[in-house]
């Protein structure tokens, strides 16, 4: 058999055509068998039903609803132009591109996918590049190299993808992406994710955490478990149910730790900060409040408002602000408190007590106590004191050989 038309509005019964097939609006075409096999191509003009699966080399249409009851499977292009394609069963191709909608029951493999509005995959699906105009759903896995959709994402399984760019919303399985995930509003990952660099604009959350690079939300930033990383920048809010463990954290409002937090470089907050265990880095700065079981920092810590500690605060230097309040022992080469602030015992080489300052116990080589300081316990120093005259002792100063050994 050669090439075949059906007219339009005509229903006919094929097996095996030995050319082209081309189908007129609102046909219908019958299988013979299991499958429609096709030697050439196969076009459409308007509607189309194929009740059955059907093979050809490529598959084109227009102006149209195609739906098949079954697999295509096309050794070449697929093709639908202001139309929409709706495949009961997989899909197979080189390249599909797709105006409108293109709707799949099975898995979907193609080099590469371009619909204009609506691509669904009820199973897996495979390639190079993924572009979608609109929405993006996959209920299984997705092994695509590259996924660019203006709208929204959601991929039910794991994903294997080295780029994720998505303009509204995008929700994944967990998986890897190796080098971006770029989502201009909302994003989550319902699975541990390994990725290069994520930048959210909105909320971005981790549900079982996950291990990467760089992290940049402009909004909220949450990891419901453990998560280790390189950078974390977030313009509000983050948050880690678990431990972290990354080089630095830049956070504009706040951050909770519900475990530790272990950095290389710095952390940078503006506002508060909040961590269930121990926190260990290089330095800190935090413009509000600080709270953790104990600091351990290798150079300096600067903190505006209260540091709140159980076990202890240690760095090279510390600076507490005017009116911050301190608990937990200090320790640090350098420490100095500022005006009208409250500490309770700290252990120096080098001590400043800035005026109207209090302490409990002030262990230190050398150090200057300005006027209106207030000390509740004992002062030990081994080189010298500088204090103001109107500095309240409970205790006169004593100069000893050797320092009560600090508790970190």
């Amino acid at each position: 058999m050669g090439d075949v038309s059906v007219d339009s509005g005509a229903v006919a019964k094929l097996g095996h055509v030995e050319g082209d097939l081309r189908v007129g609006h609102g046909a219908r075409i019958e299988p013979e068998d299991k499958v429609i096999q096709v030697t050439g191509r196969v076009s459409c003009d308007g509607d189309a039903e194929f009740h059955g699966s059907l093979s050809c080399s490529e598959f084109s249409a227009r102006h149209g609803k195609i739906r098949i009851e079954g697999d295509l499977n096309a050794k070449g292009e697929v093709k639908v132009d202001d139309g929409q394609l709706a495949i009961d069963g997989s899909l197979e191709a080189t390249t599909v591109t797709v105006d409108k909608a293109l709707k799949i029951g099975g898995n979907a493999r193609a080099d590469d996918f371009d619909v204009g509005g609506v691509l669904e995959v009820r199973g897996t699906i495979s390639g190079k590049k993924v572009d979608v105009g609109g929405s993006f759903k996959v209920q299984g896995a997705a092994e695509v190299e590259e996924v660019d959709v203006g709208g929204t994402v959601d991929i039910a399984g794991m994903v294997k993808s080295a780029k994720l760019d998505v303009g509204g919303m995008a929700r994944i399985g967990g998986g890897e992406v190796s080098k971006d995930v770029d989502v201009g509003g909302k994003f989550e990952s319902t699975k541990p994710l390994k990725f290069s660099k994520i930048d959210v604009g909105g909320l971005a959350t981790l549900v079982e955490g996950g291990e990467g690079g760089d992290v940049d939300v402009g909004g909220k930033f949450e990891s419901r478990a453990d998560l280790s990383f390189d950078s974390l920048d977030v313009g509000g809010m983050a948050s880690i149910n678990g431990n972290g463990k990354g080089v630095e954290v830049d956070v504009g409002g706040l951050l909770r730790v519900s475990g530790s937090l272990t950095l290389e470089k710095d952390l940078d907050i503006g506002g508060r900060a909040y961590i269930g265990a121990e926190l260990r880095l290089d330095s800190l700065d935090v413009g509000g409040s600080m709270e953790a079981d104990q600091i351990i920092a290798q150079k300096s810590i600067e903190v505006g408002g209260d540091l709140k500690t159980i076990k202890g605060t240690k760095g090279d230097t510390v600076e507490l602000g005017h009116g911050s309040r301190a608990s937990g022992p200090i320790i640090a080469r350098e420490v100095s408190v500022g005006h009208g602030g409250r500490v309770e015992d700290v252990y120096a080489d080098t001590l400043e007590m800035e005026q109207g300052s209090r302490a409990r116990n002030l262990y230190f080589r050398e150090g200057v106590i300005e006027a209106g300081v207030h000390v509740e316990g004992e002062v030990l120093y081994t080189d010298t004191i500088e204090a103001s005259p109107d500095v309240k002792f409970a205790k006169p100063a004593s100069k000893v050989n050797d320092l009560p050994k600090p508790p970190l």
